[in-house]
């Protein structure tokens, strides 16, 4: 994910969700790498980790959104 880590921390100090989104988001990402660091799966694990990757693709969509809406609303703002 491209976001510049200021933005993230400035979003974060005035945004409590996005704050436990962001943090959700990299949690999610540590199990996930935990998966695929494994040999083998066995098929709970398996889905467990397919289940993962969609809940962080969710969460990122709605990252993104957010960062996008606090950039369009700082461009407003100085305008």
């Amino acid at each position: 994910m491209i976001v510049e880590d200021k933005l993230v921390e400035k979003i974060c100090s005035e945004n409590e969700d996005f704050k436990k989104l962001w943090n959700n988001h990299h949690e999610l990402k540590e199990k996930i790498q935990n998966f695929e660091r494994m040999k083998y799966l066995s098929t709970e694990e398996e889905l467990e980790r397919k289940r993962l990757k969609k809940v962080k693709l969710k969460e990122k969509d709605i990252i993104m959104q957010m960062v996008n809406d606090y950039r369009s609303k700082q461009v407003r703002t100085a305008e």
